[in-house]
C-alpha cells in the first residue's frame, strides 16, 4: 500500500476516533432519515433513554417530543439515571458538495442544571424573607403609631393635669371662675373624644377629609386604600401632611389623590390646585418626618416640585399569613 494512502487510512481513522470521544453526542442524518455519522455518546444516550439502539431521525425526533422510557424529561431536558441531564437540539446543515444533512446534537447540561434548580430554590428562600421582612415593616410600622397614641394620652394627661393644678389654685385663692384658662381643658377633652371614638364610628380617612374641610380644601380621592392597617395609615399620614402644606403654602383648595396597589406595593400620588413652588423647597420637619416613617416600613417617597408639587409614596402592603 502507498504511504500517502495508508496516510489517509490512518488520518481516517484518527477523525472516527476523536468523534466517537466527544463528550457532546453528535449524529448526521441525510434527506431520507438514515443516520450517516454517529458517535458513541450518542448512541449511548438514545440507548439509555429508550432502551434501543438509534435507527433513524424520525426515532429519535420521537424522543426528543415524546416522554423517555427510561430517565424523565422536564420541558426540554432529559434526566438520566445516573444523575446526568442533556438537552437535544437539532439544525439543519450543508456538505462542501451541497448535500443537506440534519445534525443533532446533545449537550450536557448538568452543572447548569444544578446552578438553575440552586438559584430557584435560593429565590424561594428570598421571597420567603422578604415576606417576613415586609410583615416586620408593618409591626414597625404599628408600632410607631402606638408610641403616637402614648404620645398624645401623656400630653393629655399632662393638660389636665396642670388645669387641675390650675384650677385649684384659683378655688383656693378664691380668685373668680371667669380668670381660668379654659382652652387647656377643650384641647385635652377634643384630644380624649377623639381617641375614645371607634373605627366603625369614624375611621381615620373620614376624620382627615373632616379635617381637611375644616382649613378650606377638599380631599378627592380616586381608588381605595390598601385593607391592611400599617399601610393605609403611612398613606394617611402623607395626604395629612400635604393637605396642612397645601394650605399654607400654596393656597390650594384641592387635594387629588390616586391610590394604586400592584405586585404588594400601594403607591399614593398626591397632587394640589394650590400656586406652584418657585424653587424647590427644603423638605421640612413634616415631610421629613414623614419620610423617616415610610422608609422605616420598607417604603419609599418622592417628592418633585416641577410643573407642580407632586408628592409620591409607596409602601409595601403586609398579607396575612396562614397558620
Amino acid at each position: 500500500m502507498k504511504p500517502h494512502l495508508w496516510q489517509a487510512i490512518r488520518l481516517k481513522r484518527m477523525s472516527k476516533e476523536a468523534f466517537d470521544n466527544l463528550p457532546s453526542g453528535v449524529c448526521f442524518f441525510n434527506h431520507q432519515g438514515v443516520a450517516t455519522l454517529c458517535n458513541r455518546q450518542m448512541h449511548r444516550l438514545v440507548y439509555e433513554l429508550t432502551g434501543r439502539d438509534l435507527q433513524s431521525l424520525y426515532e429519535l425526533r420521537a424522543l426528543i417530543n415524546g416522554e423517555p422510557k427510561h430517565g424523565t424529561r422536564e420541558q426540554n431536558l432529559f434526566l438520566l439515571e445516573d444523575g446526568s441531564v442533556w438537552r437535544f437540539v437539532e439544525e439543519a446543515v450543508t456538505a462542501e458538495d451541497g448535500a443537506p444533512y440534519i445534525q443533532v446534537v446533545a449537550s450536557n447540561v448538568t452543572v447548569l442544571y444544578k446552578k438553575q434548580k440552586e438559584l430557584e430554590r435560593n429565590n424561594i428562600e428570598l421571597q420567603k424573607r422578604g415576606k417576613r421582612l415586609r410583615r416586620l415593616s408593618a409591626n414597625v410600622a404599628a408600632v410607631t403609631r402606638e408610641e403616637e397614641i402614648l404620645s398624645m394620652k401623656m400630653r393629655v394627661h399632662d393638660d389636665i393635669g396642670r388645669s387641675v393644678i390650675a384650677t385649684r389654685r384659683l378655688l383656693q385663692q378664691g380668685r373668680p371662675t371667669e380668670e381660668l384658662d379654659l382652652c387647656t381643658w377643650k384641647n385635652a377633652i377634643h384630644l380624649l373624644k377623639r381617641s375614645s371614638e371607634r373605627p366603625k364610628d369614624k375611621d381615620a380617612l373620614t376624620q382627615l377629609v373632616e379635617a381637611a374641610a375644616g382649613i378650606g380644601i377638599t380631599i378627592h380621592l380616586d381608588g381605595t386604600l390598601p385593607q391592611h392597617a400599617a399601610s393605609a395609615y403611612l398613606l394617611i399620614t402623607a395626604m395629612r401632611e400635604c393637605a396642612t402644606n397645601a394650605v399654607r403654602h400654596a393656597g390650594a383648595t384641592e387635594l387629588y389623590v390616586r391610590v394604586t396597589q400592584i405586585q404588594g406595593i400601594a403607591r399614593a400620588r398626591i397632587t394640589n390646585n394650590g400656586t406652584p413652588p418657585e424653587e424647590p423647597v427644603s423638605e421640612g420637619g413634616g415631610l421629613s418626618a414623614l419620610r423617616a416613617r415610610v422608609e422605616k416600613a420598607g417604603g419609599d417617597m418622592v417628592v418633585c416640585f416641577a410643573p407642580n408639587f407632586e408628592l409620591t409614596v409607596s409602601v409595601p402592603i403586609i398579607e396575612e399569613e396562614t397558620p
